[in-house]
């Protein structure tokens, strides 16, 4: 047998002598305790034959671990009531583990066992005194402060009839007697009269057990602060705390004792040591997101819980409690990773403002954008904290109106109405909140084993965010700046601004889908590569972007004043522009075709291509929506034709073969080039 399945079937053992000292003397009797008792019993078979999912059953082997505890100590009331009862009734106790001595209940002091103790040792103060000094070092008990009774003490005990060595009271005793002078051993005891005399019978006492405390004052029958119950109860504090196992007249109640506060304490922590090691064997797994939240539920009674209002709050409140508990163990575990994920929900967190140089259009993708971004990237633990904390925040609200209600004039009617109200099933809410947390881990674990993606996605963000409000601002300021300088009017530059902005703005609609489809998963590689498929699409849109860019800022103007006098030249001014904008897509075409057949998945390939289509398209319908706008005749419907064809070629069918794929684009390459110059030919005739 293993050292785990040894561990386990001690720990069943213990379970089982913990539930028949249950069934014997803590309310077993009762119908439902006993129907109870055998549910826990089934449960803990159950767990005991559990072998998968190691951090699952373990949360459930504890949860039902602490449930049979409570209970345990719940089904005790009804031994602790015949224990009590027994204290009542009884005086003068010995007790099992400590022979030696024996109790007074109404005082707490301790007074030695005359069957042990050498009582009429020979005459003289220190013969007694070495008497008491040697049952002091040899009756191992452990009590100290051994010494000869006062007068008073020693009355008290003496007078009582059922004192249990009534056969010694007619014996002269000594006793201390306090003067002014301080205490004397030269006083004797018989009948209740007091002589002088030379007898040497002592009784060694001590008060160590209540020494600093009340105790006879709180036990007293006329006390008015405590009730009986609670008088009782000091006595019964006494015999626990010190360890002491009373024998009471009753036998039956002597062990019922025993097993209640000797037997039952062992095997619990005998229970829990063994627990201990168990979950030293088997490590129990961090929270994750996939940490099956049933296995937590499994000590709630969800039917009594959603039977009571009461139950219900509390269970509310509870769960709550635990769930929190669990987050804040998974923070310490993950400190580094979500102190870098509060940074970036923190840049995140800022609210979206319009920004006046933009577009409607314009900003509603931006602002979406970093709706976007909020959602998948921001987290930070707190606000989980923050949904758990609400929840049980309204079963305390729950709680404080039963307070209320109770304090009010009518709370038969006003508690109906409370608990006619709606509310979620507890199973529901332990689900959903589950959910929550899983959810919030669902990002950090995708954060942590794709930190540098996530970090450059907030970068790509940051950046292409501040760089398209450059681009409406800057940018159309020194085109602006550097047509006037050359005397080209505002009409001419804004058209190719807008034309500019069209193609930047195309260009910006392509970097949301591609973080998107990073968050989905990996896209898996033939050859293995630096950085992702996502950063590398995002890498290749932002040099096209920065191509763009350059050729607005330095080449625009250009072929504009290359065509300015020409007849006809605004029309071949265009051409050129457009065919010089292609020039870009085939590089752009070019790239991507790298990144598309590195692709292991043919599906990650069709979803490139369809991402990218748009853009590969851009020129093409440019120039096809140029042409009817102008209604330019003298271009010839068969070129036409030719060049709106281009657009109806899939690149689809040839993602199975590299070679093919790039044949078939350097002829579209090719045939957009000759389409554009037969154009710009029959625009010259």
């Amino acid at each position: 047998m293993s050292n785990l399945a040894s561990l386990t079937a001690q720990r069943d053992g213990l379970l089982k002598k913990i539930r028949a000292i249950e069934a014997a003397c803590e309310g077993i009797e009762n119908e439902n305790n006993a129907k109870r008792v055998q549910e826990l019993n089934l449960e803990q078979a159950q767990y005991s034959t559990q072998r998968q999912k190691i951090a699952a059953k373990l949360a459930v082997v504890d949860g039902n671990l602490a449930a049979i505890n409570a209970e345990i100590m719940e089904l005790g009331g009804t031994g602790v009531e015949k224990i009590l009862e027994a204290i009542k009734n009884q005086r003068w106790y010995f007790f099992k583990n400590k022979q030696k001595v024996f109790m007074d209940r109404n005082t707490g002091i301790l007074w030695a066992n005359l069957d042990y103790y050498p009582y009429n040792v020979e005459y003289s103060v220190g013969a007694i005194e070495e008497a008491i000094i040697k049952f002091a070092e040899n009756n191992d008990t452990g009590f100290k402060k051994w010494r000869l009774p006062e007068f008073d003490e020693f009355c008290c005990i003496m007078n009582d009839k059922e004192f249990p060595f009534m056969k010694c009271v007619d014996r002269y005793w000594w006793v201390l007697h306090r003067e002014e002078l301080g205490f004397y051993y030269d006083f004797k005891f018989e009948k209740g009269n007091c002589y002088w005399g030379v007898e040497v019978y002592n009784l060694p006492c001590t008060s160590c057990l209540v020494e600093g405390l009340d105790y006879e004052k709180n036990v007293a029958p006329e006390n008015k602060v405590y009730t009986e119950k609670e008088r009782l109860q000091f006595t019964l504090d006494l015999f626990t705390q010190n360890e002491l196992w009373p024998i009471f007249d009753d036998a039956e109640v002597t062990e019922l004792y025993k097993q209640i506060y000797f037997e039952k304490p062992k095997l619990l922590a005998q229970l829990q040591e063994l627990q201990t090691q168990i979950n030293d064997l088997q490590k129990v797994a961090l929270l994750s997101s996939d940490f099956d939240y049933t296995a937590l539920l499994a000590k709630y009674d969800i039917k009594a819980i959603n039977a009571s209002l009461i139950k219900y709050y509390q269970a509310v409140q509870q769960w709550c409690r635990e769930l929190m508990e669990k987050v804040d163990s998974y923070e310490e575990q993950k400190a580094s990773v979500i102190k870098d994920f509060n940074l970036i929900s923190l840049k995140l967190s800022k609210k979206y403002e319009a920004d006046t140089n933009l577009t409607e259009a314009e900003n509603t993708l931006l602002c979406d954008r970093q709706h976007f971004f909020q959602k998948n990237f921001s987290l930070g633990m707190n606000s989980v904290k923050t949904k758990l904390l609400a929840v049980k925040k309204q079963a305390d609200a729950l709680e404080y109106r039963i307070d209320e209600i109770d304090e009010g004039e009518n709370p038969l009617r006003e508690l109906a109405e409370l608990e006619q109200e709606k509310r979620a099933s507890f199973a529901f809410l332990a689900e959903n909140t589950a959910k929550i947390i899983k959810n919030a881990l669902r990002k950090i674990e995708y954060f942590e084993a794709n930190h540098t993606f996530v970090m450059n996605a907030i970068n790509i963000w940051e950046n292409w965010t501040e760089g398209y409000r450059v681009f409406k601002t800057t940018y159309k300021e020194d085109m602006k700046h550097d047509c006037e300088d050359d005397g080209i009017e505002e009409e001419i530059w804004s058209a190719w601004y807008q034309d500019w902005q069209q193609l930047r703005y195309a260009i910006e609609l392509k970097m949301q889908p591609v973080i998107e489809r990073g968050l989905r998963g990996s896209m898996p590689t033939n050859k293995e590569v630096k950085t992702s498929v996502p950063e590398q699409l995002i890498h290749i849109l932002d040099d096209y972007k920065k191509q763009i860019d350059k050729f607005y800022k330095e080449e625009r103007k250009g072929i504009y004043q290359k065509f300015a006098f020409q007849v006809g030249g605004n029309l071949q001014e265009k051409f050129e522009t457009e065919s010089s904008l292609y020039k870009f897509v085939a590089m752009l075409q070019s790239e991507l075709q790298d990144i598309i057949f590195n692709c292991k998945n043919a599906e990650d390939r069709v979803w490139i291509l369809n991402w990218a289509n748009s853009l590969l398209d851009i020129q093409i319908d440019e120039v096809l929506k140029f042409v009817a706008n102008n209604d330019l005749q003298k271009i010839s419907h068969t070129i036409l034709d030719e060049f709106a064809a281009l657009k109806q070629k899939n690149y689809d069918i040839y993602l199975a073969d590299a070679k093919a794929y790039s044949e078939e684009k350097a002829r579209r390459e090719k045939a957009y080039n000759s389409l554009i110059f037969k154009m710009r030919k029959d625009l010259a005739k």
